[in-house]
């Protein structure tokens, strides 16, 4: 009995052609998605958060870091601001933890004005909002910074920063 063996000429190439042909599926990553991009409400976990605005609800923005797209807040007095995204970025934005993050930052289309307590977000008009995650005794925050001033914020020591805010997102 006599046994066939195929011999391939270029059997490195068609090794080759194989990983390149499957290399894209093995190394595909998941969608990057935060927090901030869901409609829903987060509830006050800091203290400023809670005499100052309240529940936030977030209207949603499937349109993650595309200058240009919109979202809506509203605040616990029921007061509502449009949000216009600038950008995202990985940097410090963070005021406790040096660590770099993922943020988007959003440009207000007015001051909301006084909230609860008759407080403000800023003592001037804000005008940026920047929304990152962050984690408190293993609780999940989403984290906001407020910036005042004409000039988009780089990072949590730009000028202009005004107040932050944490909420739960768990």
């Amino acid at each position: 009995m006599k046994t066939m063996t195929r011999q391939y000429k270029y059997p490195l190439a068609l090794a080759i052609a194989a990983s390149i042909a499957t290399g894209p599926i093995l190394a595909q990553s998941a969608i990057e998605h935060h927090v901030w991009q869901d409609a829903r409400k987060f509830e006050p976990y800091s203290r400023t958060a809670e005499s100052i605005t309240g529940a936030i609800r977030l209207s949603g923005n499937k349109q993650f870091a595309t200058p240009g797209s919109k979202m809506t807040i509203t605040f616990g007095t029921g007061k509502k601001a449009q949000l216009t995204s600038v950008g995202a970025s990985w940097r410090q934005w963070d005021d406790v933890d040096g660590k770099r993050v993922t943020a988007e930052v959003f440009k207000l289309d007015k001051d909301p004005g006084t909230l609860l307590n008759r407080n403000t977000l800023c003592g001037k008009a804000a005008r940026y909002l920047v929304f990152h995650e962050s984690l408190s005794f293993g609780v999940s925050l989403l984290g906001v910074a407020v910036f005042e001033g004409s000039k988009e914020p780089e990072d949590i020591n730009s000028p202009g920063l005004c107040g932050t805010f944490n909420y739960s997102a768990d």
